[in-house]
């Protein structure tokens, strides 16, 4: 599909509507397109947006090499322009490229910093989801204890816990109380 004229905005628009209908080429496209017209406005924060969001249509694709290369920077883009949230976000789009490349070890550093700035920011579902995700990686690696305490410490900072996270947390807590008999 070619590129009209338009807008970055609008692209953003359309690139986000074809990836909700699934046409991952045509939102890779529009998304790309949309990040070098905000290069040529200027408008960093927006570029770094477009960045991940092209991230994450790259895994969906199943281009992790390109999504790296996409995401790589834009979380210290964020931390330089003061966005803690949008760095932590990317901090987890950066992972799960990393992951997606086979680099276990730099995805974890990297959902570690984003855990830590959704702790800071008081994001509970967002740092809940990256404990999640981090725990996953950790039991990939043969890591139970690990992926058992990170997962834990998700459910731990919810200040107002679903019964299902409820139920999660106290259920978690029974390998603790065995190891500590």
């Amino acid at each position: 599909m070619t590129i009209e004229s338009t807008t970055p905005s609008a692209l953003s628009r359309q690139a986000r509507q074809a990836y909700q209908e699934k046409r991952l080429e045509d939102a890779i496209l529009k998304f790309d397109a949309a990040k070098k017209l905000y290069i040529q406005e200027n408008n960093v924060l927006l570029a770094a947006e477009m960045a991940n969001n092209l991230c994450v249509v790259l895994l969906k694709a199943d281009r992790p090499d390109e999504a790296l290369k996409s995401v790589e920077g834009t979380p210290d883009l964020f931390l330089e322009n003061g966005d803690e949230k949008a760095a932590a976000m990317a901090y987890g789009n950066l992972a799960s490229a990393l992951e997606a490349c086979g680099n276990f070890k730099e995805a974890e550093v990297a959902l570690q910093q984003a855990s830590d700035r959704f702790q800071s920011l008081g994001e509970e579902d967002l740092l809940l989801h990256t404990q999640r995700s981090l725990s996953q990686l950790q039991l990939r690696q043969g890591r139970a204890f690990e992926a058992l305490s990170s997962m834990q410490s998700g459910l731990e900072h919810q200040k107002k816990p679903g019964l299902k996270n409820r139920f999660l947390r106290s259920l978690f807590k029974i390998p603790y109380r065995l190891l500590n008999r």
